[in-house]
């Protein structure tokens, strides 16, 4: 397995890329789909994505107002209508760790990373994200596009990771590092809005919600 390139020339997928590219190596190809046939992969893919974010949105928001402090909203950096819900990313916490220094990358910070990205579950891709999880933080997830585990469940012990710098992502993930502590392991889902909108990208389809399961191992803040 090879650790995640940034350019497309090269070959590889981009998930975060620079000046918003991509991040991960595509292991997979994915057909081209149009989206426009009943019985594609990805008929109808926009609308489902539309809702299916919405649907995360809803539920965060129920658990953060029933007192949760596992889920997280969190507005994009760029964005400033917080009643638009796709200026947002929203955030399950799988695992914190509350006895490192709480502090955050910057933009120009380099994060050491690993990390694992889907799209939503759809009819051909519809698993179970990581059976190491206790069930009730399990999810389903839908074609996976990148990652740098090693095996079906996240081992920090034997996962690669990666060092980027969070400016060079896309701007859901931006987001995300943005508030991430080291040790700090994130599911992440990003709105199109804030990956790759309109635009099919590698194996990602357009207008694909994007989540990620991120664990932050480091981060080194920028010698002026």
């Amino acid at each position: 397995m090879t650790p995640l390139a940034l350019r497309e020339g090269l070959g590889v997928s981009l998930l975060f890329f620079i000046l918003h590219s991509s991040l991960f190596i595509t292991l997979a190809s994915c057909s081209k789909d149009d989206g426009e046939n009943p019985n594609s992969e990805y008929y109808n893919w926009k609308s489902r994505n539309d809702t299916y974010f919405e649907e995360i949105y809803q539920k965060a928001t129920t658990e953060i107002e029933a007192g949760s402090t596992r889920w997280m909203k969190i507005m994009s950096y760029s964005k400033n209508n917080a009643e638009n819900h796709q200026n947002y990313i929203i955030v399950y916490k799988l695992d914190e760790n509350e006895f490192v220094e709480q502090t955050s990358p910057m933009h120009s910070d380099s994060c050491t990373l690993s990390y694992r990205g889907n799209m939503m579950p759809s009819k051909s891709y519809n698993d179970i994200d990581d059976i190491a999880l206790p069930e009730e933080d399990q999810i389903r997830v839908g074609y996976q596009f990148d990652t740098m585990w090693y095996g079906p469940s996240f081992d920090a012990e034997y996962a690669t990771f990666t060092t980027m710098v969070p400016s060079s992502l896309v701007e859901g993930v931006t987001t995300a590092l943005l508030h991430m502590h080291a040790k700090d392991r994130w599911r992440v889902y990003v709105p199109y809005t804030l990956g790759y909108k309109g635009s099919e990208t590698g194996s990602v389809q357009a207008y694909s919600t994007l989540i990620f399961d991120i664990y932050m191992k480091s981060f080194k803040t920028k010698q002026k």
